[in-house]
């Protein structure tokens, strides 16, 4: 039994292949593109929070404001609001609920109450009586001291009376008092069958005050029965704090806040700064303190992050290639950010006039309608996005701008598509200049807006659309040379056959520059056949046998003499043919060729063995083992439909040159069998095509070269040319001449100079 392994050691081995597994994931294509959308989602908020970031002002409560400031988004004034709301609360009425025994709990208070005082007044009447027995005069000039008065007070301990209330209650008559005990127990218990509400207990007293005083001096009223009335008078109704708080609460609720819109003005230039205008400031961070409105720039944040998800998604939809292509990610993200600074300057001249449509024209012309529509949407939601808000005004403008992005961004990504040359780009501008003026006037006449204020906005957007189209242009070119992109201007350029590339292929090795061309021919007849791009497959057969220009003498098509292969090592031989493809690349990258020539270069022969001189090493090899690696081209194999045409089309042409008899038949049989060789070989296997593509290919290789290899006439010697005989002068025949007899044609000749000259077959 094998001994087992530590488990120390198989965890340490689990985590190593983990760690390794996660590396080689970090590195992958996919990998390198999430980086790269990362990358771009950041630098975007970025310049999203840039944007979206407004002027702080440095202001206190009393300042004069110096400008207009208005909002910048929908913003609520909480003071007036609290205030309305406070106002609305205490307009409600409350709820009462009725209390049970408060009447009767009053009536005994009553009673007590009306007692004390009976003693207080017995004891003042005894006091007097003492002082000057039935002298009423002097009684009433008889002052009560300090000690009586606070007597007086103990009396009565449910009362807090004054000292001149004690001294009206101490001289009042028996029949003052028994007069005021009928009317206040009277008034009370009528009174207290009704209803007293909670907080309305004064005004009860005041209603029973007037009662009793039509029946009680004006002394006992004030100084004696108000402060009885105070001190037994309840509320039966009792308030229902938690009804009443609800129903506050609803009529609270029910007020609008005070609300100033977006692009209202919240402080007028010149007026004083209140501290409900400046909360509001405060609130918005428009004030030049700590205060940040972190709302707004979280919504900027995902606001960028839902354009990327739907960049993401739209270049997913047209095909995951297009999202694994870092370069062209690179591309497309980096003009995404470009243009997305253009909008927001162009936001800072006119609101309709930020150029939306550069996205989408410079992304088509340099890669493609998938990654066009991908940048054309992205960008159409970025830039609406700046002026969202809830004033209806601000929806209209952003209607305005996403409503012609969207449509205008269509049409000019379907006229660059096919042809995104600088002529087109241009009329492409003009074109989505018309769209947007019939947009915007549209929207204008809908939402009732002014005639000249949809005229402006209408010209703007037009005007964005043309200073698009021209940036376009003037990006093409920055990235055309940058990242050597084989756009459809490049490869125009490329191909003029007075490229000083050509033109040295041309010179120094005519025999493959004549190759070449008919190489191209063939290309661009399959490339139209499958929907590949034809005038990238032209471009690349061009140039993808300049590196045999190092070594020209050594190619067969360039060789009219001598073979100097014959007194070559075979291993030299191959080694030769094999490095055509790495001096290429090296002549490529030079001349800063675009990277899908450079790749056609590489690959138009795949990992192919050169077979002759495996074959001449196996004859000079006295039975030793010779490795067909080492006769192999060291490039990779296809991995584009243009770089499969070329590799087929150039061994096609070569094949077919090399026939002794091309007849039609003879070139599809050939053709089907080299095509054949390939695909069983494995070169096609890692290119995007398909069977059908192949027999596409291959019938489109058949019309060309038959074209190229058809059958001739074989058009014979001219006749030698004859003398006149000379013969002797004879006068007897100097007036009659002999005729000339004419000798007849034979067949053969006849049907020459019919074929020399069509029109006038039977002239001799």
């Amino acid at each position: 039994m094998a001994p087992k392994m530590p488990v120390n050691t198989l965890a340490k081995l689990s985590i190593g292949k983990f760690f390794d597994n996660l590396c080689k994931a970090l590195q992958t294509k996919t990998a390198k593109c999430f980086y790269i959308l990362l990358a771009a989602s950041v630098l975007l908020i970025v310049l999203f929070f840039v944007a979206i970031t407004p002027e702080r002002y440095h202001l206190q409560v009393g300042d004069i404001a110096y400008k207009t400031i208005t909002a910048s988004k929908d913003v609520v004034d909480e003071t007036a609001t609290a205030r309305q709301r406070e106002e609305a609360a205490r307009l409600v009425e409350p709820i009462y609920l009725h209390k049970e025994g408060v009447a009767a709990e009053v009536l005994q208070t009553l009673t007590s109450v009306l007692t004390q005082v009976n003693a207080v007044q017995q004891y003042g009447k005894s006091t007097l009586e003492q002082y000057a027995p039935g002298d009423a005069k002097a009684q009433r000039a008889y002052v009560f001291n300090t000690a009586e008065l606070e007597y007086a007070a103990s009396l009565a301990p449910s009362l807090s009376l004054a000292s001149y209330q004690l001294d009206t209650l101490l001289r009042a008559s028996d029949d003052d008092i028994q007069n005021m005990n009928l009317n206040i127990t009277a008034a009370v218990e009528n009174t207290m069958s009704s209803t007293v509400r909670e907080g309305y207990v004064n005004e009860a007293i005041d209603y029973l005050q007037q009662i009793i005083g039509y029946k009680t001096g004006i002394d006992l009223l004030q100084n004696v029965v108000t402060p009885i009335l105070r001190k037994v008078i309840q509320p039966n109704m009792i308030i229902d704090t938690e009804a009443t708080e609800a129903l506050r609460q609803e009529a609270r609720d029910a007020v609008e806040p005070v609300v100033y819109k977006q692009g209202q003005n919240i402080i007028v230039a010149r007026e004083r700064v209140t501290a409900n205008q400046l909360e509001m400031l405060r609130s918005l961070g428009l004030l030049d303190d700590e205060n940040i409105d972190m709302i707004s720039y979280l919504g900027g944040g995902l606001i960028v992050l839902l354009a990327m998800a739907v960049l993401t998604i739209i270049l997913w939809l047209f095909g995951r290639g297009n999202f694994v292509d870092p370069m062209k990610l690179t591309i497309l993200l980096i003009v995404l950010c470009i243009s997305f600074t253009a909008c927001i300057g162009g936001k800072l001249i006119h609101i309709a006039a930020p150029p939306i449509l550069l996205g989408a024209m410079a992304v088509t012309s340099l890669l493609g309608m998938a990654y066009g529509f991908a940048a054309n949407i992205s960008l159409a939601i970025l830039v609406s996005s700046l002026i969202l808000g809830g004033d209806s005004t601000f929806g209209t403008e952003m209607v305005n701008l996403i409503l012609p992005a969207l449509i205008s961004g269509f049409v000019v990504i379907m006229m660059i598509r096919r042809r995104p040359n600088r002529q087109q780009i241009l009329i492409a501008g003009v074109v989505a200049a018309v769209i947007n003026m019939l947009i915007i006037l549209s929207v204008s006449f809908m939402t009732n807006t002014s005639i000249a204020d949809g005229f402006t906005n209408a010209l703007w957007s037009a005007a964005g659309a043309v200073v698009a189209s021209l940036l376009c242009v003037g990006l093409d070119l920055v990235f055309e040379t940058t990242f050597r992109l084989a756009t459809p201007g490049k490869l125009l350029e490329l191909s003029n056959p007075n490229h000083p590339l050509l033109r040295r292929l041309l010179l120094e090795a005519p025999g493959t520059y004549h190759h070449s061309i008919i190489v191209a021919n063939l290309a661009e007849s399959a490339a139209e056949a499958i929907g590949a791009n034809p005038l990238l497959a032209r471009v690349g057969a061009y140039f993808h046998d300049i590196g045999k220009m190092k070594r020209p003498i050594y190619f067969k098509e360039n060789q009219f003499g001598e073979d100097p292969h014959q007194m070559t090592n075979p291993f030299v031989s191959a080694a030769i043919l094999i490095a055509h493809t790495t001096d290429g690349l090296a002549l490529a990258q030079s001349y800063r060729l675009p990277l899908e020539i450079q790749d056609i270069i590489v690959e138009h022969h795949g990992d192919t063995p050169v077979i002759y001189f495996y074959q001449k090493a196996m004859e000079e090899s006295d039975d030793q083992l010779v490795d067909i690696d080492d006769f192999r081209y060291d490039g990779r194999r296809p991995h584009t439909k243009e770089s499969a045409i070329i590799m087929l089309a150039d061994t096609v042409e070569a094949a077919v040159r090399s026939m002794p008899d091309p007849t039609p038949k003879t070139i599809r049989a050939n053709i089907e069998k080299l095509v054949s060789n390939k695909i069983q070989d494995g070169q096609l296997s890692q290119a995007p095509i398909t069977l059908s593509d192949i027999d596409k290919i291959s019938e489109a290789f058949a019309t060309v070269l038959n074209g190229v290899f058809h059958e001739r006439i074989e058009y014979p010697e001219p006749p030698a040319k004859r003398e006149k005989p000379k013969t002797a002068y004879n006068p007897a025949s100097a007036s009659a001449p002999a005729p000339a007899v004419k000798k007849p044609k034979p067949a053969a000749e006849k049907k020459s100079d019919a074929a020399l000259n069509p029109e006038e077959p039977n002239k001799p």
